[in-house]
């Protein structure tokens, strides 16, 4: 039998004990887990790189994995504890807007409320409830057992572009540790609301009117600003060699309006 492999995304970062303290009760409570850390360096309460972290990530492991997410987790009556089952894996997180981001159609959910965290008091979620409900999960039971059924997912944060007649209006999403940063807009989105049209993108006064299709095209020129696909296949903002970040200014929400014609 294979060992349960239970992921972490969060925004703990890595100067606390809270990483310790989630993997202290994963392990004691799922003999022969595999604790895989996607990370725990997302600033504090940013959903959209979390959202972003997540598709690129967790949906590439095997069917039965457990996904703990624990970014802005602090419950209200709007938006409740939950696990969704989506393509065979499971995430226990909370209903935050993240999730309707995640997981597209076929997904069913149930919010956790049978299922009695520990202690009394409700500062740390992923610790007093979510190890429970993933060792719950990892020794078979139902999501029907674990709460009453999640009829829809809260949508509130706009993570997808803004599309108005020709003109797109797209926000960088997540940025790298080279400083590269992605659009949340896929190419295969661009492509199908480009219809073979030329474009211009605008970002700090640059005009960038083609796609280039790797870092090293800009190899002549260290400071010029590239338009590239990411291994995400989301846009992406670049420099060969150098940080957009730091040169341009970019940051997550950072705008950029896209035109075709």
């Amino acid at each position: 039998m294979e060992s349960q492999i239970v992921t972490l995304t969060t925004d703990w970062g890595y100067k606390d004990f809270f990483q310790g303290k989630v993997k202290g009760k994963l392990y004691s409570y799922i003999p022969g887990v595999r604790v895989v850390d996607i990370t725990h360096g997302i600033e504090p309460f940013q959903l959209s790189k979390a959202v972003f972290v997540a598709k690129n990530s967790c949906l590439d492991f095997p069917e039965g994995t457990i996904h703990i997410i624990d970014v802005k987790s602090s419950q209200t009556v709007k938006n409740p504890f939950v696990v969704i089952r989506y393509k065979g894996q499971y995430f226990i997180t909370i209903d935050n807007g993240l999730p309707g981001a995640l997981v597209g159609d076929g997904w069913e959910g149930v919010v956790i409320d049978k299922v009695m965290q520990e202690g009394s008091f409700f500062t740390f979620a992923a610790s007093d409830l979510f190890c429970k409900v993933a060792a719950l999960l990892a020794h078979g039971a139902a999501l029907e057992e674990l709460g009453f059924p999640l009829e829809s997912l809260y949508r509130s944060t706009p993570f997808s572009p803004i599309v108005m007649g020709n003109k797109v209006t797209a926000y960088v999403c997540y940025i790298d540790a080279y400083g590269n940063a992605d659009l949340n807009i896929t190419y295969e989105e661009f492509e199908r609301l480009r219809q073979g049209r030329k474009f211009r993108m605008t970002v700090r006064e640059r005009t960038l009117d083609r796609i280039e299709p790797g870092y090293l095209d800009a190899v002549n020129n260290r400071f010029a600003l590239i338009l590239t696909v990411s291994s995400s296949g989301n846009l992406q903002i670049a420099m060969c060699e150098n940080s957009a970040e730091q040169f341009f200014g970019l940051k997550v929400d950072f705008k950029v309006d896209i035109e075709f014609f």
